[in-house]
Formats: C-alpha cells, sequence, structure tokens
C-alpha cells in the first residue's frame, strides 16, 4: 500500500496542477467581464478533446504502459499554465485561454487513466476500494488547495502567479513520478499476445450491463462533480463574492469530499454499492435545485460543504466497481470510456448551463443540472431494481 501512497501523492500534485488552472482560467475570465457563456465555454474546452480521445488513449496506455504517457502529461498540464503568462488578455484577448484549457485537460487525461490503472494493478479486490479512496482523498486535498492558493495568488500578487503557482505543481508531480518511476508497474494491463492482435470494440464492452451502468453512474457523478466548479464562481460572481471568497466556496467542498471520504470505509461495510451512488445523484440533484434561493455567505458554505460530502461518497465506489466488472487486459480502454463519457458531458453540459446563465441567470444551470441528476437517479434506480452490486454477485 506505500506505493498506493506514493502514486497518490503524484495524481495529487497533477491534479493540483490541474485544478488550480482551470479556476483560475475561470475568474480570469470573470475579471475581464467575459460572460457566463464564456467561462462555460473555457470549462468546455478542458474536456473536449479528452471527450474525443480518451477511448483511444485507453487502449495505448493498455499496449504501452504509463512511463510516457506520464511524461506527457506533465509536460502538457505544465505548458498550459504558461500560455496567459507569455499571451496576455490586454494582448491577445481570451483566446490563449482556450490553449491553455485545450493543454492542460488534454494533458491531465493521460495522467488520469495511467494513475488510475495503476492503482488497479497495485491493490487487490479486497484492498482496491481502499486504494481509490486514498487517491480520492488526495484528489479532495489538492481540489481544496488549489482554489484557495489560486485565490490568494490572484488577489495578493496577479493571474500570471497564479498561473506560474499551477505550473509549479505539475511539473514537480511529473519529476516525482520519474524519480520514483522503479516503484511502479510499467504496465496497468496483462495483455497477451494473441490479445494484442485482436481488435476490439469499445460497444462490446458497453454493451455489458455491469460495465454500462457502472459507466453511466460515473458520468453523471462527474457531471455533478466538474460542474460545481462552473457555476459557483458564475454565481459567486452574481451575487458579489470576491475571488478568496469564491475560492474557499470551492475549498469547502473539498475539504468535505475529504471528510466523508476518511469514513468511507465505515460507510461501504454498511450501504452497498448501488445504494451509495443514487442516494448521492439524488441528493445531490435537490441541492442543486435549492441552491439558487440561497444569498448568504455561511449557507452557501453549509450548502457546498454538504454537496461535497454528498459527491464525494460515490467516486472510490464507482472506481472500485469499475475495476471489478472489466474484463482482463481491457481496464485502460474502461477507464478510457468512463473518462470519455465524464468529459463529453463536461463539455456539452457548461456550453448549455453557460448559454442559459447568461440569459436568465446562474438559476437555469442549478436547476437544469439539478434535474439531469434526479433523472439519473431515476434511471439506475430502475435499471438496479435490487440494488445488487457486481462485487456481490
Amino acid at each position: 500500500m506505500l506505493k498506493v501512497i506514493k502514486l497518490v501523492v503524484i495524481m495529487g500534485l497533477m491534479h493540483c496542477g490541474f485544478t488550480s488552472s482551470r479556476v483560475i482560467s475561470t475568474l480570469y475570465a470573470l475579471d475581464h467581464q467575459e460572460s457566463a457563456w464564456v467561462v462555460g465555454a473555457i470549462l468546455s474546452a478542458y474536456s473536449l478533446i479528452p471527450a474525443l480521445i480518451a477511448i483511444h488513449v485507453g487502449k495505448w496506455i493498455d499496449k504501452v504502459g504509463v512511463k510516457l504517457p506520464f511524461g506527457i502529461a506533465a509536460s502538457m498540464v505544465g505548458s498550459a499554465s504558461l500560455v496567459p503568462v507569455f499571451l496576455p488578455y490586454e494582448s491577445f484577448g481570451i483566446w490563449p485561454v482556450f490553449i491553455t484549457c485545450l493543454l492542460a485537460g488534454t494533458g491531465f487525461l493521460f495522467a488520469l487513466i495511467s494513475g488510475q490503472g495503476l492503482i488497479g494493478v497495485l491493490s487487490t479486490n479486497k484492498t482496491r476500494a481502499t486504494a481509490f479512496t486514498y487517491q480520492s482523498i488526495a484528489f479532495s486535498l489538492s481540489g481544496s488547495a488549489g482554489p484557495v492558493m489560486a485565490g490568494y495568488f490572484i488577489d495578493l500578487g496577479s493571474f500570471s502567479y497564479a498561473y506560474l503557482a499551477a505550473f509549479s505543481f505539475a511539473t514537480v508531480g511529473g519529476l516525482a513520478f520519474f524519480l520514483l518511476s522503479s516503484n511502479f508497474p510499467k504496465k496497468i494491463s496483462n495483455i497477451s499476445k494473441l490479445k494484442r492482435t485482436e481488435k476490439h470494440s469499445a460497444l462490446e464492452l458497453f454493451a455489458l450491463k455491469p460495465v454500462r451502468n457502472v459507466l453511466i453512474a460515473s458520468a453523471f457523478v462527474s457531471m455533478a462533480w466538474d460542474l460545481q466548479a462552473f457555476m459557483i464562481p458564475v454565481y459567486g460572481t452574481e451575487i458579489g463574492l470576491d475571488a478568496v471568497q469564491i475560492g474557499w466556496l470551492l475549498s469547502a467542498f473539498s475539504i468535505s469530499t475529504f471528510a466523508v471520504r476518511t469514513v468511507m470505509p465505515i460507510i461501504s461495510k454498511a450501504f452497498e454499492e448501488w445504494k451509495i451512488i443514487i442516494f448521492v445523484l439524488t441528493s445531490s440533484g435537490l441541492i442543486f435545485l435549492a441552491f439558487p434561493f440561497i444569498h448568504s455567505l455561511p449557507l452557501l458554505f453549509v450548502f457546498v460543504s454538504v454537496l461535497g460530502m454528498s459527491i464525494g461518497s460515490s467516486q472510490p465506489n464507482v472506481l472500485s466497481l469499475l475495476h471489478t466488472v472489466t474484463p482482463d487486459g481491457r481496464i485502460g480502454e474502461a477507464i478510457g470510456i468512463r473518462t470519455m463519457l465524464m468529459n463529453l458531458s463536461h463539455c456539452v453540459f457548461p456550453l448549455l448551463f453557460g448559454a442559459g446563465g447568461s440569459l436568465v441567470g446562474a438559476a437555469a444551470a442549478f436547476w437544469s443540472l439539478g434535474g439531469t441528476l434526479l433523472a439519473g437517479a431515476g434511471y439506475l434506480r430502475a435499471s438496479n431494481k435490487n440494488f445488487s452490486s457486481p462485487t456481490s454477485t
């Protein structure tokens, strides 16, 4: 498990660079009076290329291993944060930020698939949920630290200082991986020579009901997770919050995910995975529906914290289930499908919600997402009538 901890620390550094970049880019656009639609387009750009190539990247990582993909990840996420520093808004407008989004989003894709695949290899069926809980805790810590530090760098220094901090996190994470690479397996899938010559369609995996339901659940949860990063800055700006207050709201979300994940082993023993996931979608949907009626900062902290605890409890279960139900030799591909669905939703919905927010305010985004999550919970409830988990069959 020590190797898993080393890996999740590295992934946490990469994630901190990625999330910092996303928060900074959002506030950068809002600071220059860009519309909610532009903010939505910026967040969509982070997911555009991953949505198109995630499955192919997963298959490629199954074949070539993880060292090269991690090198690509560190170089792309790091260099992404330098683009607005050398191409400032005053001279080049908002377009360099979109380059940052495309580079950072694509780079983190390589780190995410490689890292999650390695965690599966380094753990067993009995320890896998715990291993992914460690990864989720690391992401909670990085997701908490990133927005707060970004807010302080922006308010006390400048956006350039904040982007340079994001660059530093990604660079340190990449260097740490290569220094410790001898501790990790070179590949995440055990593919025989015969299987290497066979061509598999991603539809074959999606046709398997256990795999399909896990992937759909993951897409809904990830949609809720990432879209709060879009709606909270927009809504906070709309009601007059400053960058530090918005950063602390985003941090409160991550702190809450960290808190709930520390007790996930106890929760997992008391409740089956599907019951947890359906509860997450239902409770999150209700919170989003109520969010536009909250204008008090202390009350916003309460709602964001409850949302973080709800959504945060699902990720370790989803990832553990995915490794359990996926056929041998195709875990990278399965993670790629999950990442594709996740990024596709992140690419489409911010644009829709941003357009709605520009027309009628942030309430449209909250209500649309809330309704979508409740519909997802209804679908999964009907599809898993007995709430049976693949791990229990």
